[in-house]
């Protein structure tokens, strides 16, 4: 599910599930996603938020309360699913990695998902006056100071060209279906 994440964004969701089982939820919501991505000050998302610069804890933005931070577990055996809104939240980040022509989806593809519909993180943001217009320009101005790695040919290939892949392949069965065919033919024929 994945495995189009970059690190950074396959670490926030990490994280996310890491607040879900520190705050004994039920489910990891938008909320504890917001919170996996200001985990790490040098994601794309941090770098637009930048929640340090503003001197604005992410727990007092999103209502909740403090829980002292444990250690980070090396492998948590509670598996927490995503609820509905962060489900929605990834679907949306695909989008918008479509959106900007990106193979790879990183954290600032996860927090314009957070802003593409109303839920309690996308709701914290816009009382700092982030929105998805001002996000996705963030974005733009980010990746433009700091190009990301380029997208494997080979996987681009496999996203953009699987349907012609198939039909290309079912025309060659066919040719040389007809092919034999006609070798058949000829040699019934002398």
């Amino acid at each position: 599910m994945f495995k189009r994440y970059t690190e950074q964004a396959r670490r926030a969701i990490f994280f996310a599930h890491f607040e879900a089982i520190n705050r004994r939820a039920a489910a990891i919501s938008t909320a504890h996603l917001l919170l996996g991505l200001s985990w790490e000050e040098d994601s794309r998302a941090a770098a637009m938020i930048s929640l340090k610069d503003k001197l604005i804890d992410v727990c007092t933005l999103l209502g909740i309360p403090h829980r002292p931070c444990t250690e980070i577990p090396y492998k948590t055996k509670l598996e927490i699913p995503l609820d509905q809104d962060s489900k929605k939240v990834l679907a949306y980040a695909t989008k918008e990695a479509g959106r900007d022509w990106q193979y790879w989806i990183d954290t600032d593809h996860l927090l314009r998902g957070i802003l593409r519909f109303p839920n309690q993180a996308s709701k914290a943001l816009e009382s700092i006056s982030l929105d998805l217009t001002s996000a996705r320009a963030a974005s733009k101005r980010h990746r433009a100071e700091f190009p990301p790695e380029r997208t494997p040919l080979l996987r681009l290939a496999g996203i953009w060209f699987e349907p012609l892949k198939m039909a290309f392949l079912k025309l060659v069965i066919l040719a040389l279906v007809l092919l034999v065919s006609v070798l058949v033919i000829r040699w019934l024929n002398y």
